[in-house]
């Protein structure tokens, strides 16, 4: 990532990069209704050294120990809000707690469409939506992104519920006739969101030649090559009207 890119997407200048790791996939199921009645230690994303550094104020949520505000000369709750909404500003949100999942087989859209509410079968590559994950009897469980990404569908839940949510999708799996599988990609892929009216102009700064951000349309997604680095993903959220997200390696330093 370059000096430009880390001071835009940091405000501090702190230098960090990206690195590649392999993903796996588990069946392990934890439960995390909240930190605070969970025994297990904490999980710290990969820039838990980093948010010290920046004075975070570190708070448990969802099983992972994560920033609530920094205390530093341009920290605090109000400055922090205000610096991501002034002109040519952004600011980067570790959210790497959330639930990221891969479906595959050929099964996969008939699957989930049996789960979920909205037309996964009429997303073109690329393109995802927001939708909900429902029970038997049509109650809300969680709501969720899913995309079309092509080979597989790439699906993100909320972190305090995703172990519940993959709970009740492996119960589904034993009941369905189908080819389909589930990857959780566990704490192997960081989940990053940058947003603020300057968060084009932060992203286009590691992006690979001729990558054209300014043309992706709200809720669409793509593979890219974030700084050099391999194996990222980048999606145009639909929260806020300047957003992004990236899918990126476990390790980075900075």
């Amino acid at each position: 990532m370059s000096a430009a890119a880390r001071t835009l997407l940091l405000r501090g200048g702190n230098k960090s990069s990206l690195t590649t790791t392999t993903t796996t996939s588990t069946s392990t199921q934890r439960f995390f209704a909240a930190a605070a009645t969970s025994n297990d230690p904490l999980v710290k994303t990969a820039l838990y050294s980093l948010h010290l550094d920046l004075g975070a104020d570190m708070v448990p949520f969802a099983g992972y120990e994560l920033p609530v505000l920094y205390k530093s000369e341009n920290g605090g709750v109000m400055k922090e809000h205000l610096w991501c909404r002034s002109p040519g500003k952004s600011s980067l949100f570790d959210v790497s707690h959330m639930g990221q999942i891969r479906w595959r087989g050929k099964d996969r859209v008939e699957f989930l469409e049996k789960l979920v509410v909205g037309d996964i079968a009429g997303l073109s590559p690329g393109h995802g939506c927001l939708s909900l994950i429902t029970n038997a009897n049509g109650g809300i469980i969680d709501d969720t992104v899913i995309t079309n990404a092509g080979e597989y569908i790439y699906m993100v839940v909320n972190g305090a519920t995703k172990f519940g949510d993959m709970k009740h999708f492996q119960e589904q799996m034993a009941n369905f006739d189908g080819d389909v599988t589930m990857e959780y990609l566990e704490d192997a892929m960081q989940l990053l969101a940058i947003q603020g009216p300057g968060a084009a102009e932060a992203v286009k700064k590691i992006l690979p030649f001729g990558f054209q951000l300014e043309k992706m349309a709200f809720m669409t997604g793509a593979d890219a090559t974030l700084d050099g680095v391999e194996g990222c993903r980048i999606t145009r959220y639909v929260f806020h009207s300047h957003s992004c997200r990236f899918m990126c390696a476990n390790e980075i330093y900075y």
